[in-house]
């Protein structure tokens, strides 16, 4: 099933503070069609692409809002790192929004060099749930026309979790192949899976994280609840976040 971004907004301290987000916002536009909506928390707005709306609002909160009334499918969020001036919101008061928002959010911590999306990361657990990630992915690595690295992990070394869970890999990348990206795969069994995915990404020169977002009474990824706030918080790349509500049946065989 093709993932479909009819509508997004991009949220922006001021056109000048980082311009990654602008750049990411016009390579999903392009590839599908979207309708875009600048939101903008200062008065600078050189640079911003002629067919992107923009409404001017005073806070993150007004953000939030904005977002929760639109029909928009995903919001981009830009994180102040290592420099204040750069991004607009924190990783915490973005764990915060993304619990708030409950629809998708890409999170993109703002630096001066950008990012290569030639690599999107597919974290793959024990949890039934964690191969619906992959349509996403799948949509994300046509729109930047790169390839997607599953990795199987879990804190849990014995023999069951890993037949499991290379049997999901098996599932997912035969998924991937049939829709003509390119995909790559590993297994790293014990540790804290947050701290492995963040190595992986630092090891294979990562370009963006997908990841589930909220615990719910029927998820036990690795990947929801407090461990995506680690990932969002400690990431230095992009980390797109899905909310379980988002979440599509997976077209792996099974």
């Amino acid at each position: 099933m093709a993932i479909s971004i009819s509508n997004f907004c991009v949220a922006l301290k001021d056109a000048n503070s980082c311009n990654i987000p602008i750049q990411i916002a016009e390579k999903l536009q392009a590839y599908f069609r979207s309708k875009v909506v600048v939101y903008l928390n200062g008065e600078e707005r050189g640079g911003i692409p002629p067919g992107f709306a923009i409404e001017t609002l005073a806070s993150v909160k007004d953000i939030a809002k904005a977002f929760v009334a639109s029909e928009s499918d995903l919001v981009l969020l830009p994180l102040t790192m290592t420099d204040p001036n750069l991004g607009l919101v924190t990783p915490q008061e973005a764990n915060k929004l993304i619990d708030h928002i409950e629809r998708m959010v890409l999170t993109i911590p703002c630096n001066k060099g950008g990012y290569n999306f030639s690599k999107i990361i597919v974290p793959i657990d024990t949890s039934f749930e964690t191969r619906q990630k992959v349509p996403y992915a799948i949509s994300m690595a046509k729109a930047f026309g790169g390839a997607i690295y599953v990795l199987g992990v879990s804190n849990d070394k014995s023999k069951d979790s890993e037949v499991l869970i290379n049997n999901y890999i098996r599932q997912v990348t035969n998924n991937i192949e049939e829709k003509g990206v390119s995909v790559f795969s590993e297994l790293r069994l014990g540790g804290n899976p947050t701290q492995q995915v963040l190595e992986y990404s630092v090891e294979i020169n990562g370009g963006m994280i997908v990841i589930m977002t909220e615990q719910e009474a029927n998820l036990t990824s690795f990947f929801s609840g407090k461990y995506s706030q680690q990932m969002v918080k400690n990431s230095t790349i992009p980390v797109l976040s899905i909310h379980p509500k988002d979440l599509i049946v997976s077209e792996a065989r099974l």
